[in-house]
C-alpha cells in the first residue's frame, strides 16, 4: 500500500529523532569511584547514578553517614542533598552560591541566571563573586562623562599606575611556560578563563614544575590552561591591572593589533615601527609578524629591559644595543634580576638576550597619563627613570 505524504513525514521524523544524540534512552549507569566530602570529612566512595521520577540520585555501594556533600567523580564535580539527589542550577551551600548544569556537573565562569550574568570563580572553588560590577551597555571602549573608562563589554575598570602595571606583569615571571594559545579560549577566538581571572593560575606553576631545560612549546600547542602565549600574557596583565573582580571584559587579541587597538581605545598614543628611538616604562610594543612585549625601561646604551611571554616562558629579557652588542646593560640587568629573584628558572633557562629587532621592528603604544580621560597615571615617575631605577622600584628595592 502506498503511504501518504503525511505518514511518510511521521515515519521520517521518528527515524530522525532516533538518530539525534541524547534522544535515545539513557545508557545503563556504570559503577564509578570517587570522593565524597561531607560534614565528617573526605571519604572514598563507590556507586552509580539512579534515575527516579526524572531526578538523579547517587546510590552508594556502602552506606555513608551523610550523603549531603561534594561528590567528585572522574566525569566531574557534583553536590548531593541528604537524599543523594544531585542538585542543578544555582544552589546555595554554606552561605555561598554555586552553579551546576542540567547534568549536575559544577560549572564555573560567567553564567546567565534569571537574566543576570554572574561570575562563579574557579579560584574560589566555583563560588559566585559577591560583588557584581554594574555594566553600561551604551559605553564600550569609551570614557564616561565622569572619566570612568568602560571596557569592551561595557564594564567599568579601575584606573591604575605604571607601577601597578609592571608589578602585575612580574607575577607570572619564572613560573609560567610559553604555551601557544595560552590565555585564549579553546576555539582560539578570544579570551579564555585564565585571562579574565584575578591572580596567577595554580596550573601554570604546576605545569612549569613538570618541565626541563629541553621544553619545546611546539609540543604543547593549545594546552590553553597550562601557560600563556605573548598576547595571552599581555591580556592577563591588562585585566589584572585594571580589575579587582574576575569574569568580565576581554583584552585577548592578535599580538600585532594590541598597540594600535589600545591607542584607538583612547589609552595612549600610537607610533609605527622605526618612527621613534625611545622606550619608556609601560610601553606596549607590537610586532607586525606577531609578538608583543611590555617595556620595563631603557638603559644608557640604548638597550631595553622588557617582560614578555616567549619561548621558554614569561621572563625578563634584555635587548642588544642598537649597534648590536649582545651583552648590553639591559642584558646584564635582566640576568641579574632573573638570577636573584627567579633562580630555579634562571638555572633551567639562562638565556635572557633579545636581538635588535626588538628595537627596530615593533610599533608602540605609550600611555596617556594623569588626565580625566586617562586610565593610567605615574605618581612614582617611572617613565622618566632608566631601567635600573625602574627595576629597583618595582622589586621594592628603592
Amino acid at each position: 500500500m502506498k503511504k501518504s505524504g503525511f505518514v511518510r513525514c511521521i515515519l521520517l521524523s521518528v527515524m530522525i529523532l532516533a538518530m539525534v544524540p541524547g534522544m535515545k534512552a539513557e545508557a545503563k549507569s556504570k559503577t564509578v569511584t570517587g570522593t565524597l566530602t561531607n560534614k565528617s570529612g573526605v571519604h572514598e566512595v563507590t556507586g552509580k547514578w539512579k534515575k527516579k521520577k526524572g531526578k538523579y540520585y547517587f546510590k552508594f555501594k556502602k552506606p555513608v553517614d551523610s550523603a549531603r556533600g561534594w561528590l567528585k567523580l572522574p566525569a566531574g564535580t557534583y553536590f548531593l542533598k541528604s537524599s543523594g539527589k544531585r542538585v542543578t542550577g544555582e544552589y546555595k551551600i554554606n552561605g555561598k552560591y554555586y552553579y551546576f548544569g542540567k547534568n549536575g556537573k559544577q560549572k564555573t565562569g560567567s553564567i546567565s541566571v534569571d537574566g543576570f550574568v554572574y561570575y562563579y570563580d574557579p579560584a574560589k572553588g566555583g563560588a559566585r563573586a559577591e560583588v557584581q560590577v554594574k555594566r553600561n551597555k551604551n559605553l564600550r571602549n569609551a570614557f564616561g562623562s565622569d572619566g570612568t573608562y568602560y571596557d569592551p563589554k561595557g564594564y567599568p575598570i579601575h584606573k591604575a599606575t605604571l607601577k601597578r602595571l609592571l608589578q602585575t606583569a612580574l607575577k607570572p615571571v619564572g613560573q609560567t611556560m610559553y604555551v601557544w594559545g595560552g590565555g585564549w579560549n579553546l576555539n582560539d577566538t578570544g579570551s579564555g578563563l585564565e585571562s579574565t581571572t584575578i591572580g596567577v593560575s595554580p596550573r601554570w606553576k604546576q605545569f612549569y614544575k613538570k618541565q626541563n631545560s629541553g621544553y619545546d612549546y611546539r609540543t604543547t600547542r593549545y594546552q590553553v590552561h597550562d601557560g600563556l602565549d605573548c598576547s595571552g600574557f599581555v591580556a592577563w596583565v591588562i585585566y589584572n591591572t585594571f580589575n579587582t573582580e574576575s569574569g568580565h571584559g576581554s583584552y585577548v587579541m592578535l599580538a600585532q593589533r594590541m598597540a594600535r587597538t589600545f591607542a584607538d581605545w583612547g589609552w595612549g598614543k600610537y607610533k609605527s615601527a622605526r618612527a621613534f628611538t625611545d622606550w619608556r616604562a609601560g610601553d606596549i610594543m607590537s610586532l607586525a609578524e606577531g609578538h608583543v612585549y611590555i617595556v620595563i625601561g631603557k638603559c644608557s646604551d640604548g638597550s631595553v629591559v622588557l617582560v614578555h611571554s616567549s619561548p621558554k616562558g614569561v621572563m625578563i629579557n634584555g635587548t642588544a644595543t642598537p649597534q648590536g652588542k649582545v651583552k648590553s646593560r639591559a642584558w646584564k640587568l635582566a640576568r641579574k634580576y632573573m638570577k636573584k629573584y627567579y633562580p630555579e628558572w634562571y638555572k633551567r633557562y639562562p638565556d635572557v638576550s633579545r636581538g635588535t629587532s626588538y628595537l627596530t621592528s615593533y610599533s608602540r603604544m605609550r600611555w596617556n597619563l594623569g588626565t580625566q580621560n586617562s586610565v593610567m597615571s605615574d605618581p612614582e615617575g617611572l617613565r622618566n627613570m632608566d631601567a635600573s631605577h625602574v627595576l629597583k622600584v618595582i622589586f621594592g628595592e628603592a
